[in-house]
């Protein structure tokens, strides 16, 4: 069970992958083709449902054209 704390970070990181992904005019499904990660699962992330792993947050950063330390900055 994530505690109330940990929910807010993924809410906080999800928003800030939405607002990237949307400054770049990407849809769900162009980055998750960008980083070979499925567009559902994009969705979760970006909803704050769904702890990601450390091969997800490169693959975003990859799918986004960031490096990882600006994609982490949220």
């Amino acid at each position: 069970m994530v505690s109330e704390a940990h929910k807010d970070i993924l809410i906080r990181f999800g928003k800030h992958l939405e607002s990237l992904r949307k400054k770049q005019n990407l849809s769900l499904r162009k980055l998750a083709l960008n980083c070979n990660i499925d567009h559902a699962d994009v969705k979760k992330y970006e909803n704050g449902e769904f702890n990601l792993t450390l091969i997800s947050l490169t693959e975003l950063a990859k799918g986004l054209g960031l490096p990882l330390k600006e994609l982490m900055e949220f």
